[in-house]
């Protein structure tokens, strides 16, 4: 048999990568954390991570193992809920993730009012492009704009978003309105970044202003709104975003912009945790009675070609904007 506390420091070092950030989290050292896990692959007799430059990397022994010890602490997650009761469970914190636009013009403030009705409740918001992992538990809830691929994440559609075209008054009182029979000549578009791909409505801003040059990129929604605030060129954006950035204009293009789907989703085994559920469930009821400031039914001309395959990917990592 083997020390069942060992499968929490593996469990800590293939979520966080080192034995620093994994000794953090445990509130150990670093050295204990090294001495622990060489002790357990002795124990074990084969290698659980590799050692490499950019951190420790499971073997396929280690993924093997992370699959059981990530259903083992579930279940007793699961276990001191029941125990302890489920009426006093909203209790400790709950990280959430999802697009830094997103994050600021909409997520933020419906967290922040969560702890004056828990008061035992810490919410982490982390506001990142970057797609965090639920399965490996880096965070307990994440939003983002496109389905979640793990069979072990459970998920659900929670808001429609409505996109517009925008300038500022400035660069149009500079450049004319555009003429978008020609494909917008004379005019500057604001768009994605070279590196950022699938994103359904740079393609439509790419057919609607084919002659228009390239004046700004981004990975960023909230960059974008900056940019074509500041008179950079013709944006594609959020509208609940746009509509709160002063000085923008939204325009009338042929054809409306592709639509998103937010997407919520959580581990399965999350849904047995009362703080998470609470988070969630009020997530999903503020979304829901926002949706109408979110977007309006002439918004979803073009979803269903983005409501399912529209996510953002980026030539080495999976990313959203």
């Amino acid at each position: 048999m083997f020390d069942w506390d060992d499968l929490r420091y593996v469990l800590a070092i293939a979520r966080h990568g080192t034995l620093s950030s994994a000794a953090r989290r445990l509130a150990v050292t670093q050295p204990t954390m090294g001495r622990r896990l060489d002790a357990f692959e002795k124990h074990l007799g084969t290698r659980l991570f590799l050692r490499t430059p950019e951190g420790f990397q499971l073997t396929a022994a280690g993924r093997e193992l992370l699959a059981h010890a990530e259903r083992m602490e579930g279940e007793a997650l699961a276990a001191f809920q029941i125990v302890a009761g489920r009426d006093s469970g909203v209790v400790g914190m709950v990280r959430v993730t999802t697009t830094k636009w997103f994050s600021s013009s909409i997520v933020a403030p419906i967290l922040a009012r969560l702890p004056e009705r828990y008061p035992g409740l810490a919410v982490d918001l982390v506001a990142s492009d970057g797609w965090l992992n639920l399965p490996r538990r880096d965070v307990d809830i994440a939003l983002r704009f496109a389905r979640f691929e793990h069979q072990d994440v459970l998920q659900r559609s929670v808001a429609r978003i409505g996109f517009g075209l925008y300038a500022s008054a400035r660069y149009l009182d500079r450049r004319g309105m555009p003429d978008f029979t020609l494909g917008c000549p004379g005019h500057a578009v604001i768009t994605m970044s070279d590196d950022v791909e699938n994103v359904a409505d740079v393609p439509w801003l790419r057919a609607i202003a084919h002659a228009a040059s390239i004046a700004f990129r981004s990975n960023g929604r909230d960059a974008h709104a900056i940019a074509a605030a500041e008179g950079a060129g013709l944006a594609c954006l959020p509208r609940h975003l746009a509509e709160r950035t002063p000085g923008l204009v939204r325009l009338a293009p042929p054809s409306p912009p592709p639509a998103r789907r937010a997407w919520l989703g959580i581990h399965r085994d999350g849904s047995r945790i009362p703080r998470i559920r609470a988070v969630m469930d009020a997530l999903t009821r503020r979304l829901a009675r926002l949706e109408p400031e979110l977007a309006d039914a002439s918004d979803f001309a073009g979803e269903a070609a983005d409501a399912d395959g529209g996510d953002v990917r980026r030539k080495r990592s999976r990313k959203s904007e």
